[in-house]
């Protein structure tokens, strides 16, 4: 079943992605405009929104073909505009 508020452009994907290991912050612009921050635990917290559910899956092939290994993953779809 298609929802006409994500195809319409009225929606986008948040994402929050825990990493294993601290990462280089150039990474961000690497992986299309993604937050970095470190914990203190020697994990990283990946952060962003996607404009639509296939660019979320692009970004996890993406983390899979660097070796990188995921600890958590969050998506979550929010109108435009909220936060």
């Amino acid at each position: 079943m298609r929802n006409s508020e994500t195809f319409s452009g009225k929606c986008m994907w948040q994402i929050r992605i825990c990493i294993e290991g601290h990462v280089d912050l150039w990474i961000e612009d690497y992986f299309g405009g993604v937050s970095i921050s470190h914990k203190k635990d020697g994990s990283s917290i990946l952060t962003g929104e996607r404009a639509d559910i296939s660019a979320v899956y692009g970004l996890i092939l993406k983390l899979r073909d660097s070796g990188i290994n995921l600890l958590s993953l969050q998506v979550e779809k929010a109108m435009k505009g909220e936060k």
